[in-house]
């Protein structure tokens, strides 16, 4: 029987395309058989993935094989030994177009189109090699197959809509320039009023969109929908939006104007409140109105009427206010300054006697009865980015099982990109900061639990003794049918917060709080958030964010 020959699998980055000759290579094993291959792009899967109109080269360094070649499938092209990965124009040195054989030792291929391609190399030994089968004839084939996925271009598709209206719908193809301003439709708006921006791009495969903003009320955003309300009268463009695509596949970035001009021309709407007061952490109350402040005078502090009530200290009095003021950074919001202190047990109302405040273009605040302010809380969870989960994963450990963060450990995760993986931070989506906790199970659905264990507490920051509101941001994907999640403190038994997602809207990011709770102080232990399947053990994908949980401070009286 023939002895069977070891051979190397070698997988190599390099850093430019094959322009070396083949005598820089030395046959590995001396007079023996082997199968061994060069490729310019790293993997651990066997699997490589590759941008549209992109390269990858391929160098077979099998030693003492009796024949060789290669086969390219339609939509590549090989590359001439003169190209570079320095040249920036690959059409220049196209030699052959797919499906096609090459007998050349080293290749560099060049995907033309998207989707799954497979290249394959075929040597024929005497001898028999790993991976070998023995043919009729007594040799012994190899017949190695290296699977590409080319990932298309990324084309931005978008709509905008005025209600129910779709008024601009820009497609694949749709390639808008400034240039072409002067053609651009025109839609006019009431002040007050919003324009839904809706990202529908499926083209590449995007991770993420960020849309910029002019003459809007927010600047940027990242979410997939998002509504935009034009407060200041003037003429504006409506911005851009930005796609993009991140590693493990091929990185790109693509940005398309968004070819609409808005006319905010003067409401016919009447001038009120736009949404809820809430007060800020320096005890300021503000609130929004439908349109721009024009007009409001230091004397208008006298219209407003502050009582604040508090059952537990019998506290029940009118507050005098001490200044009316237009916020600095957004001219629909007014801010109110108290003449005496409140704190986030009292039951704070505010009423409004209309009087001379005026918008921009020139309508009346009417007035409004018995307000109730949303409270600020500090929570206790103060750490910087820990349970925001702000912090990438830094190099070390298991990425997988750390979920791709710093401070946990992702405890049912699977420690390769196979997964299952139940957690990972993830930096497309969040409610306040850089990044969120994604859950999403596999389409068996949750498993008995799934933990995604914190670090031990008494390296991160103490709980102190004190009565707290415990409070967690959740934004479930619309086809999720989970109904409860669970944060823990394991040192503390009556530190477990269940919070129920059954009845919580989807779609959208969701405060979640449970009522008041007194903990004695909590140093050490770990922090952990755990998932079960009882009662929720649907065969599906479930899928969910989680953001800032918090241990609210409440101000005793």
């Amino acid at each position: 029987m023939k002895k069977m020959k070891k051979i190397g699998i070698v997988l190599m980055l390099i850093l430019s395309a094959f322009g070396c000759s083949e005598n820089e290579y030395d046959a590995p094993y001396g007079d023996f058989s082997s199968f061994t291959w060069i490729a310019t792009q790293n993997t651990t899967t066997g699997d490589y993935v590759v941008a549209l109109n992109q390269f990858i080269g391929l160098y077979d360094v099998s030693t003492n094989a009796v024949s060789h070649s290669w086969s390219i499938p339609e939509g590549t092209s090989s590359l001439s030994k003169e190209f570079s990965s320095d040249n920036s124009i690959y059409s220049d040195f196209i030699e052959a177009t797919g499906p096609t054989s090459l007998d050349d030792q080293q290749i560099n291929v060049l995907f033309n189109t998207p989707g799954i391609k497979e290249i394959a190399l075929k040597n024929v030994f005497k001898d028999s090699v790993t991976e070998s089968v023995k043919q009729a004839d007594g040799t012994w084939l190899v017949d190695k197959i290296f699977t590409v996925n080319v990932y298309d271009d990324l084309k931005p598709v978008f709509q905008v809509l005025k209600g129910t209206e779709v008024i601009l719908s820009v497609s694949e193809t749709d390639m808008p320039t400034i240039e072409d301003i002067d053609s651009w439709k025109t839609v006019s708006l009431e002040a007050g009023d919003k324009l839904t921006y809706v990202d529908m791009t499926t083209s590449g495969e995007p991770d993420a969109r960020t849309w910029t903003f002019k003459g809007g009320d927010k600047d940027k955003s990242s979410a997939d929908s998002v509504d935009v309300l034009y407060n200041s009268l003037g003429d504006f463009v409506a911005g851009d939006i930005t796609s993009s695509r991140k590693e493990p596949k091929p990185k790109g970035e693509v940005i398309k104007l968004i070819p609409l001009k808005i006319k905010v021309i003067p409401s016919t709407k009447p001038f009120v409140l736009n949404g809820g007061l809430k007060e800020d952490a320096t005890e300021v109350i503000s609130f929004k109105l439908t349109g721009e402040i024009g007009v409001l005078a230091a004397s208008e502090k006298d219209n407003f009427t502050v009582n604040v009530a508090n059952t537990t200290a019998g506290f029940n009095q009118n507050i005098a206010v001490q200044s009316v003021a237009i916020n600095s950074e957004d001219a629909t919001q007014i801010d109110i300054t108290l003449a005496a202190p409140i704190y986030n047990s009292d039951v704070v109302t505010v009423a409004y006697t209309s009087g001379d405040i005026q918008s921009v273009d020139s309508r009346v605040l009417e007035s409004f009865e018995n307000k109730k302010v949303v409270m600020y809380f500090e929570g206790a969870m103060n750490i910087p980015g820990y349970t925001g989960y702000e912090q990438e994963w830094g190099g070390s450990g298991n990425q997988f099982k750390k979920a791709n963060t710093e401070g946990y450990f992702a405890q049912h995760n699977k420690n390769n990109e196979g997964g299952p993986l139940y957690y990972w931070r993830d930096d497309a989506m969040s409610y306040q900061g850089n990044s969120s906790m994604k859950f999403e199970t596999t389409a068996s659905g949750i498993p008995a639990i799934a933990r995604l264990q914190g670090a031990g507490f008494t390296t991160l920051s103490p709980v102190t003794a004190g009565t707290y509101i415990p409070s967690v941001w959740v934004y479930i994907e619309n086809s999720t049918v989970m109904s409860s999640i669970q944060f823990s403190f394991n040192a503390d038994s009556d530190a477990t917060f269940n919070f129920d997602i059954s009845a919580t809207e989807k779609g959208k990011w969701v405060k979640l709080t449970l009522p008041e709770i007194t903990l004695g102080g909590i140093n050490s232990g770990r922090f952990d958030l755990n998932i079960e399947n009882t009662g929720q053990d649907d065969a599906i994908v479930q899928k969910l964010w989680l953001d800032n949980f918090d241990l609210l401070i409440i101000e005793p009286r």
